[in-house]
């Protein structure tokens, strides 16, 4: 067998010496040059640009038809680029199909490899060595005859294959922590074999050897150097010479070296050129990994390497959580799973989106990536995923959040258990003893089953001829029956039996004849089926992705015959067409229904803020309604004292009497402002907590971009302060500090942000080189509660008008304030805090503020680092005890009183854990790791390595076990897994990261497999049996084929074969992906490209065309297979047919086309046309019929995909624009009714103080004062007065700033949609309340232009108020037109009001409004109403919205409004 196999390599490899080989007697043809030309560009671009190499070697591939070396070259850089963007099942096939394209010993060596690295990626163990061993196989036969490599061309790509193989065997044997391995085979990568001339590899073995732990060398120092040095070759040779894919990966690796500060300053010290070079911007330790980690996701993002910008994202993730940002750390690892979810869902048609990775899903009980990693079908990388879990455990666990991280821990422990190496190989002896005997058997049934096949072949040969002809009816049944079905699909479907139903309704009986069935039905996957009598038959329905649809069940009285199933497995692809476009329709209709359901919830959220903002603007007009009568006083307050009308006592009596009415009226609107807004007082609650300042101070900095637009250098100081407050707080008090030095610091300026710490407190400066404050100011700002922002700096500015322009409103000093005051009032911790200026005219100004010191929470890590781990000074060098981990025994071993010990305590970590006694966990776990230690110090008398909870060397139980000691590894195992989760809680991520690592390297060296070399002797022998299966099975192959051609005159089954290919045509239109695409030339192309073979073999053509009909442009969309010269000529021709809906023959151009056309509701619809331009003239009938057929078919796919599913896909993304705008609005509308409710608070708070003290004055002067005494207490009325009005002119005017955008939406109204929901409302409250009212509606068919959400609420507080009077009667509702409004009329006929009281209804009245219990104010309703008119008439583009009251002559009342009409 040997020598068969080296036969057979030296004849591929002389053919491929042949293929090579430039000059001699095989001299290849232009079309070979060109092949290997395309080969080398695809490869040279491999690493360079992924879509550039993939598209030369699809070019190779399609000239080297008669090429098979270069075919099996392009199938191999294809197999490489689909590898590299995880499409491994592509990838896999593409591999396969190399053994069955060539013989080339190179290209075959080259698959191995490809498979190999398939095989690790998806953690295929087994599959792995299969591959590998096939490779070492090839290499070793190239080694036994150096002749064969003499010549260039095949030995530069035998070097490739060779150094790819050690580099993929590494990069395994690196990610089973089998260091040695990796390390031995990256060192069979010799320099000197010709690798130094292949840029890619040898860019591939820089980074392996910078990357991968693969560097060797006396201390670790010196292993950190040489591993730099790899890189920085790497990073510079890949950036001079385009290698994107491994200039980002040296970038990545660089930054996870950086990460460490001892390594970074290492090599800072050692390498500072090198340093230099990479860290040309000079950033500070903390930027330089984060800089080069975003350096390598948009190189990787370029390049198109899903797997690389994942891990990227983890690099930036465990970047920013060596800094403590660990809320960045969690959006970077979010981010990196939605790139396995992308994967999935791109490569594995995922439709559930249940079915997605999400860093935490509450309640769990199993995880999706085993359900992946388990599915069949599915090839995902469980490593990777591990890698993201571990992460986001340790972020989780620094965020406090120990639900996720134990959630994440858990689903990375269940993959590393999936993926050791022995999982795939527990049982193969025994599997391959099966496959050796069954084999066997296999071999004798080959033999008899030719020999039985060749007599059935000659006995059935007259019964097959005359059923030929029966066959090819059928076959022309079939065709109608199939285009009946794929027009079945009714409309508007809500479930998928609807559609079957739909289908058994035209089809089901022809079918039932058609194959002398009884019964036949569709069962979905998922479903049971009925049981009937009979033979079964079953058709798997698979839809265009090869996803299982579900099944047909075909029951018939007698067995079916082999020609009936032919036919039921040609139509089953029309049935599953069917049923995937009808799902996808009914998923497109769902979708669309999901929309709306959703933009119903949002809007009745914006409804409900709509409300709420309306009440707002209400009650703003209580705060405005209050300005006349502080007018009032300041007007009477002012004659008192101008007039001398103080000497008048009767006059002044009246004065001090009409000043007393103005204030009480002031007094009550301001209760009635209390009421509505619900707060006596303003409050403010704060959420004190233990922080940082460093992640505020980062949000300042990346604001930079505001300051350099005025040329200013913005400075934030690094800070390792941590304070006690409200975070959220303490950045605003930043932020708006900042915010003011940049505003009136002049252009050029310098602002700086720092942060000092004291004994008791944190200092936060921001300090400015601008104008500075004058004394006075600084008294203003800091003594006065509320003052006149617009006199600040003005007296002493240079420029005065433009430093007024740019005035605030000086509300944000004041709430800095206020929050300092806030906390003073809270504790007494809070008393250290303080808000000062320090300001010089002209040279600039330092605001801060202090707050308390914080607490860094560090728990018992001084402790840790004080634990013992050497207990023992004597020293001992014995030679080493090797033990047979085979033969010793475990009981022996158990007896040992220290490993007891352990195992007894081991169980205390676990317990202490689940009790949540995290430091008692640890504690246990040391003292299992000193009776371990006493164990081995017994059995060896060494007293090094010994194992310990945190150290920076390897653990000790590694070296333990490459010394072949034995104890108990399982329990150690455990208690390094239960360390690891205690860390986690404790916030110990470094001693997490040791016992991870020592837990992970310990599990997978336990695992590995010991049986492989007697595996792989089996496996040589079992490889053996299959190649002589093979080869029987190719002879009886050959057999067969010659057998059936000499049975069947070719002649006889031409007809039958273009039948049978008009079905290859539908079916591969079928399987487009046509429904992903938007634009009709996008849908002709794809169809163009996708038919164009098969086509081909109908009718032998030059180009094929295709034109789809446009709708909104109104022109044809044309495609064409290839360029075509004459192309004006198929437009020309292609346009007369689709204006005539007939087909057309040009015989002179050799021109044919044919309408697609359809009949859809009783009207025919041309969609367009398809055209070819043939070959050679033939007269056939049968050939037009087809292509008729042909036509019919791609009609039907274009109705779908064009007419149907491109207007759901319209209605689905109007559907989602109307969601964004809802949400927009009512995200809008939320917030501007929060700041409405800040700024109404800070209204009443401020301002309830002046009215009482006015107040309290005039009491005074009612009384018997002097009248100096009086003339002082009337000016201090004036000052309080003159005050009062400044400081509500000041609030008013912040409020009503809030209110200039408006949230107005001008919509066409209906007037009885409004009386329809008016009468809905009315029934709704008036069974509530269980009074007998009734309302009568008269309303006209009349439009009006308003905001329908304010209508109904108008309405809504109309009907509210009538039936807060509870006694029974009618009411009416009226809505007419006049003139250019639509009228509102709603009669109470059972109250009476005269028109002074009707004048009042919507004006503030405290008498009218009472509480409605904690949460409920009534009596505002017709001040509401009247806001909302007071809307309308600003917003709905026409003035002249007015509301009243009025007496109606037939008794009780009407209040009416007008809205403009339509």
């Amino acid at each position: 067998m040997h020598k068969l196999y080296k036969w057979l390599s030296l004849v591929g490899i002389l053919f491929l010496g042949m293929n090579f080989s430039f000059c001699g007697k095989g001299r290849m043809n232009a079309s070979f040059l060109q092949v290997d030309s395309l080969n080398l560009r695809a490869y040279s671009y491999r690493y360079k640009d992924l879509d550039v190499s993939e598209q030369m070697a699809k070019e190779a591939y399609l000239l080297a038809e008669n090429y098979p070396s270069g075919k099996a070259q392009a199938l191999n850089h294809l197999g490489f680029c689909r590898f590299m963007k995880m499409d491994f099942e592509q990838s896999d096939s593409l591999f396969r199909v190399v053994y069955e394209t060539t013989s080339n010993e190179l290209e075959l060596l080259v698959a191995d490899v490809g498979m190999m690295k398939i095989c690790q990626r998806t953690a295929q163990n087994k599959e792995f060595y299969d591959y590998r061993n096939s490779a070492l196989r090839r290499i070793y036969r190239f080694s036994e005859d150096e002749d064969i490599l003499k010549n260039p061309n095949i030995r530069n790509r035998f070097i490739y294959a060779q150094s790819e193989f050690y580099i993929t065997s590494s990069v395994y044997y690196y990610y089973l922590q089998q260091s040695k391995q990796a390390k031995d085979a990256i060192n069979e990568v010799q320099m000197d074999n010709g690798i130094a001339k292949d840029e890619a590899q040898l860019l591939y073995y820089y980074y392996m050897k910078g990357s991968g732990g693969l560097c060797e060398a006396e201390t670790a120092e010196l292993v950190l150097l040489e591993e730099f040095d790899y890189l920085y070759d790497c990073l510079v040779l890949s950036h001079e010479q385009g290698y994107v894919y491994f200039e980002a990966n040296a970038l990545q690796a660089l930054a996870e070296m950086f990460k460490d500060k001892e390594s970074y300053d290492w090599l800072l010290q050692q390498r500072p050129g090198m340093m230099r070079s990479i860290n040309q911007q000079d950033l500070a330790w903390e930027d330089l990994g984060i800089s080069l980690a975003g350096r390598a996701l948009e190189l990787f993002l370029a390049y198109g390497d899903w797997y690389q910008i994942a891990v990227i994202n983890r690099t930036l993730a465990s970047c920013y959580a060596e800094l403590g940002q660990y809320e960045k750390s969690l959006a970077y690892l979010t981010e990196a799973l939605s790139y396995v979810n992308k994967h999935h869902e791109t490569y594995y048609h995922c439709a559930d989106t249940l079915d997605r990775l999400r860093p935490y899903i509450p309640m769990a009980t199993n995880s999706i990536e085993l359900q992946w990693i388990n599915q069949e079908g599915i090839m995902t990388v469980p490593e990777w995923i591990a890698g993201f879990r571990e992460q986001l455990s340790v972020t989780y666990s620094a965020l406090g959040l120990k639900p996720q991280s134990d959630y994440n821990r858990n689903i990375y422990l269940d993959i590393l258990d999936y993926t050791r190496q022995d999982k795939e190989l527990e049982n193969r002896y025994s599997a391959l003893q099966a496959e050796t005997f069954q084999l066997n058997v296999l071999f004798s049934l080959v033999v008899l089953i030719l020999l039985v096949l060749i007599v059935l072949m000659w006995l059935l040969n007259r019964r097959w001829r005359l059923r030929n002809a029966i066959y090819i009816n059928k076959l022309k049944e079939v065709l109608e029956i199939c285009r009946t079905i794929t027009i079945s699909i009714p409309d508007g479907a809500e479930d998928i039996q609807m559609i079957i139903d739909a289908v058994w309704t035209e089809v089901k009986t022809r079918l039932l004849v058609l194959v002398k069935a009884t019964v036949m039905e569709i069962v979905m996957e998922g479903e049971s089926e009925n049981h009937n009598e009979g033979y079964q038959q079953m058709i798997p329905l698979k839809s265009s992705d090869n996803t299982m649809l579900g099944k047909w069940v075909v029951y018939s009285k007698t067995p079916m015959r082999k020609e009936d199933r032919v036919l039921l497995q040609i139509i089953a692809p029309y049935i599953s067409w069917t049923l995937e476009n009808g799902w996808q329709m009914m998923s497109l209709t769902d979708e669309y229904s999901r929309l709306e359901k959703e933009k119903y919830v949002h809007e009745q959220h914006l409804a409900e803020n709509k409300r709420q903002n309306i009440v707002k603007k209400a009650c703003f007009f209580i705060v405005l309604s209050v300005m006349p009568y502080i007018d009032r006083v300041v007007n009477e307050v002012r004659k008192l004292i101008a007039f001398n009308y103080l000497s008048d006592s009767e006059v002044k009596l009246k004065k001090f009497q009409y000043i007393d009415e103005l204030v009480s009226c002031i007094n009550e609107y301001n209760d009635i402002l209390a009421l509505w807004i619900k707060m006596k007082q303003g409050s403010l609650n704060l959420n004190v907590e233990n922080f940082e300042l460093e992640p505020l101070f980062e949000v300042i900095r990346k604001g930079k971009k505001n300051f350099e637009v005025k040329s200013q250098d913005l400075q934030v100081s690094p800070t390792k302060a941590v304070v006690k407050a409200d975070k959220a707080l303490t950045l605003f008090m930043i932020n708006t500090l900042a915010e003011n030095a940049r505003k009136y610091t002049q252009s050029g300026g310098r602002i700086e942000v720092f942060a000092v710490e004291e004994k008791d407190y944190v200092e936060i400066s921001i300090k400015d080189n601008g104008p500075g404050l004058s004394p006075e100011d600084v008294r203003h700002i800091l003594d006065e509660k509320v003052y006149d922002s617009g006199s600040i700096g003005v007296q002493t500015a240079a420029d005065a008008d433009e430093l007024k322009k740019n005035k605030g409103s000086g509300f944000g000093l004041m709430n800095c304030k206020g929050i300092i005051e806030k906390y003073r009032k809270t504790n007494t911790l809070f008393q250290v805090c303080g808000f000062y200026i320090d300001t010089q005219l002209g040279k600039g100004s330092r605001f801060y503020f202090r707050l308390p010191k914080g607490v860094r929470r560090v728990v018992y890590g001084l402790l840790l680092m004080l634990i013992p781990i050497i207990t023992s000074c004597k020293h001992y060098s014995p030679e080493k005890i090797e033990i047979d981990l085979a033969v010793t025994d475990v009981d022996t071993l158990l007896q040992n009183e220290w490993v007891n010990e352990a195992n007894r305590l081991a169980n205390k970590v676990y317990e202490a854990n689940i009790s949540g006694n995290y430091q008692d966990a640890l504690n246990y776990a040391d003292s299992a790791f000193t009776c371990l230690n006493n164990h081995y110090k017994e059995q060896t008398e060494e007293s090094f390595p010994l194992l310990s909870l945190a150290g920076n060397r390897e653990a000790a139980e590694l070296q333990w076990f490459d010394n072949h000691f034995y104890t108990d590894y399982h329990t150690l195992l455990d208690i390094r897994n239960e360390v690891a989760v205690a860390c986690l809680a404790l916030g110990l991520f470094d001693v997490y990261q040791y016992n991870n690592q020592a837990y992970t390297s310990l599990y997978k060296q336990i695992s590995v497999d010991v049986s492989l070399e007697k595996y792989c002797e089996q496996m040589q022998q079992s490889a053996n049996h299959k190649v002589v299966s093979i080869a029987l099975c190719v002879v009886l192959l050959l057999v067969l084929l010659l057998g059936y051609y000499m049975f069947y005159i070719r002649q006889r089954l031409n007809y039958r074969y273009n039948l049978e290919q008009v079905f290859e045509v539908n079916k591969q239109a079928f399987s487009l992906p046509l429904f992903s695409m938007r634009e009709d030339s996008e849908i002709a192309s794809a169809l163009v490209s996708g038919l164009c073979k098969e086509m081909n073999e109908l009718v032998t053509m030059d180009v094929l065309s295709l034109a789809i009909y446009n709708e909104d442009t109104q022109k044809l969309a044309f495609a064409f297979s290839s360029p075509d010269e004459q192309e004006d000529e198929l437009k020309e021709t292609m346009s007369v047919c689709f204006q005539t809906k007939d087909s057309v023959t040009d015989k002179q151009k050799r021109i044919r086309s044919f309408p697609l056309c359809i009949r859809f509701g009783g009207q025919e619809q041309c969609l367009g046309v398809m055209a070819y331009r043939y070959v050679y003239q033939t007269e056939r009938e049968e050939e037009d019929l087809l292509l008729k057929l042909v036509a019919d078919y791609i009609s039907i796919i274009v109705y779908n995909a064009v007419k149907l599913f491109v207007q759901k896909y319209r209605d689905i993304e109007i559907g989602q624009d109307e969601v964004r705008r809802v949400i927009r609005e009512e995200s809008m509308l939320h917030v501007q009714n929060l700041v409405l409710d800040n700024c109404l608070s800070t209204i009443k708070h401020e301002t309830v103080y002046y009215p009482n003290k006015i107040k309290s004055i005039i009491d005074k002067l009612n009384g018997s004062l002097s009248e100096a005494e009086e003339r002082q207490k009337v000016e201090s009325i004036s000052d309080l007065v003159g005050y009062y009005k400044d400081i509500y002119i000041t609030l008013s005017t912040w409020a009503s700033r809030q209110l200039e955008e408006v949230t107005f939406r001008r919509t066409t109204v209906s007037a009885k949609d409004l009386a329809a929901y008016a009468s809905r409302y009315f029934k709704r409250l008036v069974n509530k309340a269980g009074i007998h009212i009734d309302l009568v509606v008269h309303v006209a068919d009349v439009y009006m232009v308003g905001d329908v959400t304010l209508l109904k609420y108008l309405l809504e507080n109309l009907i509210a108020e009538a039936l807060a009077f509870k006694q029974e009667g009618v009411l009416e509702l009226s809505i007419y037109k006049v003139d250019t409004f639509v009228r509102f009329d709603f009669r109470d006929s059972r109250r009476s009001y005269t028109v002074e009281e009707l004048s009042l209804l919507f004006y503030p009245r405290l008498s009218r409004m009472k509480s409605g219990g904690q949460e409920d104010v009534v009596g505002t309703e017709y001040l509401i109403c009247k806001q909302i008119i007071r809307e309308h008439d600003e917003c709905s583009g026409r003035r002249g919205c007015r509301m009243n009251a009025e007496v109606h002559p037939e008794g009780g009342f009407v209040v009416w409004c007008t809205i403009p009409a339509k």
